[in-house]
């Protein structure tokens, strides 16, 4: 169950890296509140990913 990946792991710091960018730089109304929030949601799915082998489909869910 406990599976290190590092292709997940790498998503999971440049997603996030696009995060700070994200709130430190851009001050609109449709990047920061919609984008950013589809982003973090990619963002948990990477993370558990790079750390754990469960099934896609569930994690999705699980994620959402």
């Amino acid at each position: 169950m406990l599976k290190f990946n590092k292709a997940y792991f790498g998503l999971t710091i440049l997603l996030f890296g696009i995060e700070v960018l994200i709130a430190l730089f851009v001050h609109d109304d449709f990047i920061r509140p919609y984008v950013g929030d589809v982003l973090v949601v990619i963002l948990i799915y990477c993370f558990v990913k790079s750390i754990l082998d469960l099934p896609e489909f569930v994690l999705a869910i699980s994620v959402l």
